[in-house]
Formats: structure tokens, sequence, C-alpha cells
């Protein structure tokens, strides 16, 4: 992926809508490793659901495509999104920070 934020943007913004019938296996691997740390909402039960840090489940639906976005809730961004990009830097995945402007590649 291009260093430069916009033109990464240019690239992945169109795969983002390009669904897949299968989650590749290193999404899957970064799926259930991340909510090992981070469980998806739907798995958490009514009086927890304010604890999670996903903005939406399941979160293995957004994996179904070729560019996979996730999303924080806001008030859990801090806490999560350097957890989660690290462990995707680290499984060789990059990752685009659309709020921060920034594209971070392995």
């Amino acid at each position: 992926m291009p260093e430069d934020f916009n033109q990464a943007v240019m690239l992945v913004n169109p795969m983002t809508d390009i669904r897949v019938s299968e989650v590749t296996a290193n999404f899957q691997k970064f799926h259930d490793d991340v909510t090992t740390i981070f469980p998806c909402i739907c798995s958490l039960s009514s009086d927890k659901i304010d604890e999670g840090v996903w903005c939406d489940g399941p979160l293995i639906n957004n994996f179904k495509s070729k560019a996979p976005v996730i999303g924080f809730t806001y008030s859990k961004v801090e806490e999560a999104l350097p957890v989660v990009g690290n462990l995707a830097l680290k499984m060789g995945l990059s990752v685009l920070d659309w709020q921060a402007g920034k594209a971070y590649n392995p």
C-alpha cells in the first residue's frame, strides 16, 4: 500500500465495495485474534454491550470484502486502535486510519 495517505485511499476505497463470498485465511486469523482481545459486540451480554469497542457486529461481516473496514465506538477508539493496529501490522496487514489521515504498512 502506498505510504501517502491520499494515494492509499485511492487504491483501497474501491476495494471496500468488492464483496467476497468467503473470508480469506489471513483476515479470518486477524478477526479471531482481535476478537479474543476485544470480543464482537454480538457475543456480549446486554449489560456488557457498552464495554464493547466495535461499532457494529457481527464483526466477521466486515471482513467479507477485498479491503475490510472496521470501526470503533468513539469512547473506545483510544484504547482499541493502538492494539488492533499493532496486531494487524504484526500479521503483515496494512492499516488505513481515516481519522488520523495516515497509512501504515508492516
